[in-house]
């Protein structure tokens, strides 16, 4: 199995080191590039597509109080750059409007600082397989706020556009991501492979307009999608 690439955005030095400490013996996981601030991050991104390159990471860590640029906002512009690429926010933030504004932004899952060891390999082992991993108390704060029907929770907005209606095999898979499957997860209750789920996601996400699994989750649960 290749190891996860990891680029991390955080701006406090010591927790910068104590991660850079725990990824360096983290079965699975490579810490490929550490940043900062978001704007060092975005600008040795957009080098690289500018330059036909394949960007260095297979996945993004990114705190959300940074100086300058904040993660939610670079997470908005990254997703413009490289939609598929996930990016998980690892922040103390729990506030349900943070949490919602970064879910719509594109974060593809959202972590606690104060998470422990086992609970973020375990979550990021989850996305690097296509889940949308959200600690339980973040979890707990969603769930609540789309049963209560709450009108924050509205990531793009509006319904499905006319004429562009779900396929029942993209209904499908985004059933199972409603139910928390990973893409693996789903390519087996469905009986096909995962590139054959990665193509209607691609369909998911264009007809849903949305960037990433959350966001497609929390719509297709507001608006009864599934």
């Amino acid at each position: 199995m290749e190891e996860v690439r990891l680029a991390l955005i955080e701006d406090n030095p010591r927790y910068r080191a104590t991660l850079g400490d725990f990824f360096r013996f983290a079965r699975g996981f490579e810490l490929a590039g550490v940043y900062g601030s978001a704007e060092r991050f975005l600008e040795a991104a957009r080098h690289k597509a500018d330059a036909g390159e394949r960007l260095s990471w297979d996945m993004v860590l990114m705190d959300i109080e940074l100086p300058g640029i904040n993660g939610i906002q670079a997470t908005r512009e990254l997703k413009k750059l490289a939609p598929e690429l996930p990016v998980v926010m690892l922040t103390m933030f729990e506030e349900p409007s943070t949490i919602l504004e970064a879910i719509s932004a594109g974060a593809d899952g959202y972590l606690l600082k104060r998470s422990n060891s086992r609970e973020l390999l375990d979550q990021l082992r989850s996305i690097s397989e296509g889940g949308a991993p959200l600690t339980s108390g973040v979890a707990r704060t969603v769930l609540d706020l789309l049963r209560s029907g709450d009108g924050r929770f509205a990531a793009t907005g509006g319904s499905v556009p006319g004429g562009l209606s779900l396929t029942d095999r993209e209904q499908e898979v985004l059933r199972c991501l409603v139910n928390g499957s990973s893409y693996q997860e789903a390519a087996d209750q469905l009986g096909v492979t995962i590139h054959t789920i990665r193509f209607h996601i691609k369909g998911v996400y264009s007809k849903l307009q949305v960037h990433s699994v959350a966001e497609a989750v929390s719509r297709a649960v507001r608006e009864r999608l599934v």
